[in-house]
């Protein structure tokens, strides 16, 4: 499979190709290439930032059922973990523009399939291969937005659009969804609509070269595998990271509604709160940009983790409206804060994106496991304090590996 790939992405297309050439030749530390390719990869992630509203468009629109609407969002995050572990591996041999444009073009013919074959089978075919192209341009999107000069406006731009993308599409959706005489294919017309968007701008993906200042910074060599980049002590910690930290923020993330039944709040309040909350933390995420590393990148990792274990705090002393609200808002602003940090640690450790790439593999598979996890505390009986605390164990847990790499570095350069 990876050689066919190997064989369709090391040759350009025609078509188009004077508006590829204008997007990738874009300065990589500009504000215009990062907006754009950090809207393609945002687009990109659907499957993951939609995931609620999905669920819910499968189960009630398309009359699925809950276990089998679950069962087809799960094909299309199998399809987005497989496609960025692939690209995680081939980041120093393929071009990543051409990743892009192969994978939202893969995501663009799929997603509309959608509309005409809704039978579940067919449909569960569909989405998987949607999010596999989905994946490869996420993935490619990650690993280019490592090749700068100033990572932190890179992802802190990036997370923006991981914010207010699922924000807006929970507010919007659904009542497109419940107003619209299409129902279900209404919503598919906009996401179709944004895949070819950001089909056309996926080539500005190829602004962000590797260049040799930024693999010497990062003590890297050229003839270092991916696989030789991944399993470096400090990579292979900040990968471990970055999968606990998603799986302590699925478990609150998933049980998000069953927290706010506990705070006496019906599912639009619930709804509405965070959207509202991902809109304002997508702005709050700006912030890093403004920061950038005046404070280094450790300090405010740690205190966007302890910001987070302070809602959860919340959640569990104020089960009421306003606890809700206060604890939603300070959990996705702290999440959106230390979110481009921990890719900017990673991309420090190499700047040809692997280890970024395959960071988002395993975050994927954290965000994936922690709600599987936190079931088991929450129980048949609904008590979703256990997810509050099976993710604030996790959070702590997620901050050990991250704090040994300042150390693992400094060991390093003593001895050398």
């Amino acid at each position: 499979m990876i050689g066919r790939l190997d064989k369709i992405l090391s040759h350009g297309a025609g078509a188009g190709a004077q508006t590829q050439r204008g997007l990738s030749g874009l300065n990589p530390d500009g504000w215009a290439s990062q907006i754009l390719t950090g809207f393609v990869g945002s687009i990109a992630l659907s499957p993951l930032m939609l995931l609620p509203v999905l669920v819910y468009a499968y189960d009630a629109h398309l009359g699925f059922g809950p276990d089998t609407a679950g069962r087809i969002s799960s094909a299309a995050l199998m399809g987005l973990a497989m496609a960025t572990i692939l690209v995680s591996l081939r980041t120093k041999h393929w071009s990543m523009a051409r990743v892009s444009v192969f994978g939202m073009a893969i995501m663009l013919i799929f997603t509309a399939l959608t509309m005409f074959f809704h039978d579940s089978t067919t449909f569960f075919a569909l989405t998987l291969i949607a999010g596999f192209g989905g994946g490869l341009t996420q993935a490619a999107v990650a690993a280019a937005l490592a090749r700068t000069h100033h990572s932190e406006r890179a992802f802190a731009i990036f997370t923006c659009f991981q914010f207010i993308y699922p924000g807006l599409g929970a507010y919007f959706f659904p009542r497109i969804l419940d107003a619209s005489p299409l129902g279900f294919n209404a919503m598919q017309i906009g996401q179709v609509a944004l895949i070819a968007l950001a089909l056309i701008l996926a080539p500005a993906v190829g602004a962000f070269r590797l260049q040799d200042d930024l693999c010497k910074a990062d003590g890297t060599k050229p003839e270092q595998t991916e696989w030789m980049l991944l399993l470096r002590g400090p990579a292979a910690l900040s990968i471990i990271g970055m999968m606990i930290y998603g799986a302590s923020n699925g478990a609150v993330w998933a049980y998000s509604e069953g927290i706010g039944h506990l705070a006496g709040l019906d599912v639009l309040a619930i709804g509405d709160i965070i959207a509202y909350a991902n809109i304002i933390a997508g702005i709050a995420a700006l912030g890093v940009i403004w920061l950038g590393n005046r404070l280094g990148h450790f300090v405010p990792l740690i205190g966007g983790i302890l910001g987070q274990l302070l809602s959860m705090y919340i959640f569990m002393a104020f089960p009421s409206e306003v606890g809700y609200i206060v604890g939603t808002l300070i959990f996705t602003v702290a999440w959106a804060i230390v979110f481009p940090y921990f890719l900017t640690i990673q991309s420090e450790l190499d700047h040809s994106g692997t280890v970024v790439a395959f960071g988002q593999f395993t975050n994927l598979i954290g965000t994936a496991a922690g709600p599987a996890l936190a079931a088991a505390y929450v129980g048949s009986h609904g008590d979703f304090t256990g997810a509050i605390w099976i993710s604030a164990v996790m959070t702590v847990l997620a901050l050990a590996p991250m704090i040994m790499i300042p150390l693992i570095n400094r060991r390093a350069a003593v001895a050398s």
